[in-house]
């Protein structure tokens, strides 16, 4: 190897050990980084003291109004169907014993009236017989005979005094005339529909003029002055309620009603896996309507000896914290029943402190303080700041 070559790899060793030593002696002047302390943070919490007491509870449930009475408008004779008093219109209302439809019965009047024509004549021609073989009560069907108006109904029969008469009557067919009167004299009736209570018309499926047949639905009259709430209640929830039980009755505008529940229904409804619960709602002067959603509260069955705390308090389904010697301790307790945002419990000792807030990352044995009664306390870093919050200057 030149002399050369070995000058040059002397003096790279060189310079790379001098590169090593320099950077060595550097590092150690450097000043070693400052551990951090761990900041002591004091979790405080919200307690309160266990004491029992009858609960009373309640159950809140959302349904729609419905009238309590509804009927559908049917044909039960042919003919060309006009409007009543007023004209036959959805919202159209109608005071109990008005006229709300009637079919016309121009045939079937006179084919009456000639049923009783005959009927007449029928009476006429015996009325010599009855004089004569049944003297003794001629009188009352004279006077019977008499008080037949055509245009009217057919009144009563006398009244037969002997079996002989009887037979004479029957034998002349006077019976079965009579009756076969009657039943033409009911059949006309129902060319005309009277309301049979307040209400109005909710749905019309046929104008005034058209020609009906016996079945036909007209529409549907339902009654305005009497209505009930009907709410979907959880199957567990059942129990705890009975018929006659008060109710209030809240809208989104903050209407109230009173009621009172009026039936329990006796089995599932498959749409909404609930029961279905009637709440008979009485009337004020502020307006209901059908199909109105409303939210009933609905005072539920008492509970003895029991108390109440949040729900999110509880975790695991039935286990609490409760504040012992500066310590928390979890505990099981007994849950009677879950409300929308409340529980009502027992299980532990009156007068323990119980926690009543949701606690994030806590657990058992866990080292905590109570919170005041404000409740504001909040986890706080005691060596950089107040009890306000505030930072505490070194």
């Amino acid at each position: 190897m030149k002399l050369r070559q070995v000058i040059i790899i002397v003096i790279g060793l060189v310079v790379l050990v001098g590169s090593f030593a320099a950077s060595g002696i550097l590092s150690g002047m450097k000043e070693p980084p400052k551990k951090e302390v761990p900041v002591e943070v004091k979790k405080y919490v919200k307690t309160q003291s266990v004491k029992y007491e009858d609960v009373q509870t309640n159950i809140i449930a959302f349904g729609r109004v419905k009238t309590a009475e509804a009927l559908d408008l049917i044909a039960e004779v042919p003919g060309r169907m006009f409007s009543g008093v007023k004209a036959l219109k959805e919202g159209q209302s109608f005071r109990k014993g008005q006229l709300i439809f009637r079919v016309d019965d121009t045939e079937a009047r006179l084919n009456l009236q000639s049923e009783k024509s005959n009927f007449l004549r029928d009476l006429a021609a015996i009325l010599p017989d009855l004089k004569i073989d049944f003297a003794d009560n001629y009188g009352a069907w004279e006077t019977y005979f008499q008080s037949i108006e055509l245009d009217k109904d057919l009144p009563s029969l006398p009244d037969y005094k002997s079996h002989k008469e009887k037979t004479f009557l029957a034998t002349k067919n006077i019976f079965s005339n009579f009756y076969s009167i009657k039943s033409t004299e009911a059949n006309l009736r129902k060319y005309r529909f009277y309301a049979p209570f307040d209400g109005n018309i909710s749905t019309v499926n046929l104008q005034s003029g058209a020609f009906v047949n016996p079945g036909n639905n007209i529409g549907r009259f339902i009654r305005s002055n009497r209505l009930e709430l009907q709410v979907d209640v959880n199957t567990k929830d059942i129990e705890w309620i009975q018929r006659n039980t008060e109710v209030v009755i809240t809208s989104e505008g903050g209407n109230q009603w009173n009621g009172v529940i009026s039936r329990i229904g006796e089995y599932v409804n498959p749409e909404t896996q609930s029961i279905d619960v009637f709440i008979a709602i009485r009337p004020r002067e502020q307006p209901l309507y059908d199909g109105q959603y409303l939210t009933a509260d609905i005072p539920a069955r008492m509970v003895k000896n029991g108390m109440i705390i949040p729900r999110n308090a509880i975790f695991n389904s039935n286990e609490v914290f409760v504040f012992q010697d500066s310590l928390l301790k979890v505990k099981e307790i007994n849950v009677l029943r879950y409300n929308e945002e409340t529980a009502v419990f027992n299980g532990l000792d009156e007068g323990e402190d119980l926690v009543v807030e949701p606690l994030i990352n806590a657990h058992n044995n866990m080292k905590a303080f109570k919170a005041a009664a404000s409740g504001e306390q909040k986890d706080i870093d005691l060596e950089n700041k107040s009890a306000d919050g505030r930072l505490v200057n070194n």
